[in-house]
């Protein structure tokens, strides 16, 4: 059977994998680096991890109506913020289908609960997000919920250790989202040197790239579509269930490599910054970057 991947690196043995059936693979343990000539192997059948596709149900953007004092009562009674009982969706005029048409239309409005409701009801339906979840432990490791309430150069350790111990190798194709800085020209590769964090919903990922003036000081507002590609790090996903479950994250190990891929100019992007006892605003460009990981 032919070769698909390096799988992962493990001491002094090196495992591939071969796709043997759509669900399944084997895993071969290769002494020696020998890649093309197996010396020896331990034949182990497991099920591929599935990919969790949020877009399958396609996300639509409505035009808007001011509501009636009737339909705020009613809509807030539902557990909507007035802000969003007193606009009523009118008519669509655009859908989401994929991640890059997220992350642009997230980098256009800036926020919109409506979408990310749609990808809580995405996960929540899901069953091969469930997996994911099932392959976890039961409650997640004392390092990485300290590494997420109070993130800390002390916490980064024993948290990149949690990963590589429980974490798995995500889907080929998988999807998420990360909002960071990258200058690097397109087709550069860095390696990552501690835990790399990204979640499913554009919208957190937008406010993690906002989070402590980030792309104030910098400038530049960058939203990352995140594909994985020949996987190879470990990832956890992490519970939705604690405080900040609803951050919907799965973090990788240290040493996965990012690719970018692409980057895609979107607009401007109003930010604003508090300091010396007043906001101050001003306009940035905003960027979506497609970039591969392994």
């Amino acid at each position: 059977m032919p070769i698909l991947q390096i799988a992962w690196l493990l001491d002094e043995k090196v495992l591939l994998m071969d796709q043997i059936s759509p669900q399944y693979v084997v895993i071969y343990s290769v002494k020696n680096f020998a890649i093309l000539t197996v010396l020896w192997k331990q034949i182990v059948v497991i099920e591929m991890t599935k990919l969790v596709n949020i877009f399958a149900k396609s996300y639509p953007i409505y035009s808007y109506r001011d509501a009636t004092n009737e339909e705020i009562s009613s809509r807030m009674a539902l557990g909507l913020s007035v802000s969003e009982a007193m606009k009523i969706p009118y008519e669509p005029i655009a859908t989401v289908t994929n991640a890059v048409e997220a992350a642009s239309y997230m980098l256009k409005v800036g926020a919109d609960n409506g979408l990310e409701r749609h990808i809580d009801e995405a996960l929540d339906q899901s069953s091969e997000y469930a997996e994911l979840r099932k392959s976890m432990p039961q409650t997640d490791p004392t390092a990485l919920i300290t590494y997420r309430n109070s993130f800390t150069q002390k916490s980064l350790i024993p948290a990149d250790a949690a990963i590589k111990k429980y974490g798995i190798t995500l889907a080929e194709g998988q999807i998420l989202f990360h909002g960071g800085f990258c200058n690097k020209e397109i087709g550069k590769t860095i390696t990552t040197s501690r835990p790399f964090s990204t979640s499913f919903c554009p919208q957190v990922a937008l406010r993690n790239a906002e989070w402590n003036n980030k792309a104030f000081d910098i400038g530049s507002i960058n939203l990352m579509v995140v594909r994985v590609t020949e996987p190879f790090t470990k990832a956890y996903i992490l519970s939705m269930d604690d405080e900040k479950g609803n951050e919907k994250e799965v973090v990788f190990a240290s040493g996965a490599k990012i690719t970018l891929i692409n980057r895609i100019f979107v607009g401007q992007y109003m930010i604003c910054k508090y300091s010396d006892f007043r906001y101050h605003k001003k306009e940035i460009p905003a960027y979506v970057l497609e970039v591969n990981i392994s």
